[in-house]
């Protein structure tokens, strides 16, 4: 039977920024590692039948051990998890998880209609399984009507935020240059799970590719002109393509885990629920 909810964790980051060797998914955390700790949420939420890990090359042997493990496969159940290869960057990562899985529904004869998938970091391996939970009810919510194909968890921004600039020119040249302050009340910094229609992430990947492509094919053309949107979230592409997409509180938990900071304050956190 395939999945009606498939779950792409991206666990091909480097571990550079938190201060370890090995690579992010892969550090321990109290005994375990935050990939195992990312996907304990996923499968206590209840909500995700089928979890794929996106990983690089050299980390595959590693990812497949934890994935083969017995006692981990048992936990997870029924919620099943595979490995798979990732890219280079998020977006290359993410997508060849969304290639993998239209890959295994031709190979069952069924389509990507009516599936979801969640985009989640290993890195936020605290993430509540209610929220989870949440976040796809919220997704499934909206493409039922087709008022919205995707929820993200947001939390608020507690500082004020500037934009700025560093100009190369005039008396200011050198100098990073407060240019304004967004009104905090409309700012909300994005976590993970994002939950998106099947359908709609693959066009909203397919569409940003095209993009891409007629960019390098006309880079001479593109001198001076406005740079292409970056991305740094799966929402961000389905903005892009003109999907709207809700978002949802999100439990502070849903930290991201990435410098020695981050890694101190999950350990006081399990410390003080385990005690």
């Amino acid at each position: 039977m395939t999945a009606n909810v498939y779950a792409l964790v991206a666990a091909a980051g480097s571990g550079t920024r938190l201060g370890f060797d090995t690579p992010k998914a892969f550090v321990e955390l109290n005994g375990r590692s935050l990939l195992e700790r990312s996907l304990d949420g996923l499968a206590a939420s209840q909500s995700i039948d089928q979890a794929i890990v996106l990983v690089s090359e050299n980390m595959r042997d590693h990812a497949e051990r934890i994935v083969g493990d017995p006692i981990n496969a048992a936990e997870w159940a029924p919620m099943t998890v595979s490995v798979e290869l990732g890219g280079g960057e998020r977006f290359d990562s993410v997508y060849a998880g969304l290639v993998a899985i239209q890959r295994r529904l031709s190979a069952a004869g069924e389509a990507t209609e009516g599936r979801f998938v969640a985009v989640h970091d290993a890195a936020r391996c605290l993430t509540p399984p209610a929220m989870i939970a949440e976040v796809v009810d919220r997704a499934r919510r909206g493409v039922a009507d087709g008022s919205w194909y995707g929820a993200i968890p947001v939390l608020p921004v507690v500082d004020t935020i500037k934009v700025i600039d560093a100009p190369t020119s005039g008396p200011r040249a050198g100098q990073t240059v407060v240019e304004q302050t967004p009104d905090r009340a409309s700012l909300r910094a994005a976590a993970t799970p994002q939950v998106f229609d099947l359908e709609k992430l693959i066009e909203a990947n397919e569409q940003y590719l095209r993009t891409t492509e007629i960019s390098s094919a006309h880079a001479v053309d593109r001198v001076g002109a406005s740079p292409l949107p970056l991305v740094t979230d799966d929402a961000s592409l389905m903005e892009m393509a003109g999907f709207p997409v809700v978002a949802v509180d999100a439990d502070p938990l849903a930290m991201k885990i990435t410098t020695p900071q981050d890694y101190r304050v999950a350990q006081m956190i399990l410390n003080g629920s385990e005690s």
